[in-house]
């Protein structure tokens, strides 16, 4: 998924207020410094997803040279996705 900047550090800034007001959080450090944080770390999980698709594109490939001309390419991906983020204890 291909975010802008500005929609992750929204979107850390959202989960942020939440977590203050509607988990009951408290944070040692400035809101902002948190924010930046949280932001860093979907950056990290979308940076780890993308190399997660690559390589399962590139064994879907592999495995289409393989298979027939019935395979469902969209399935099949999706399969090999789910079975590498398994691996990598990856949640997706």
């Amino acid at each position: 998924m291909q975010l802008t900047d500005k929609q992750i550090d929204r979107i850390a800034d959202t989960l942020l207020n939440a977590l203050i007001k509607d988990g009951g959080a408290t944070v040692k450090k400035s809101r902002g410094a948190v924010g930046e944080r949280i932001g860093e770390i979907i950056r990290d999980n979308l940076r780890r997803e993308e190399a997660l698709d690559r390589e399962a594109r590139r064994l879907l490939e592999v495995h289409l040279k393989n298979a027939g001309s019935d395979v469902d390419e969209r399935r099949l991906l999706l399969m090999i996705k789910k079975k590498l983020a398994e691996e990598k204890d990856f949640p997706l």
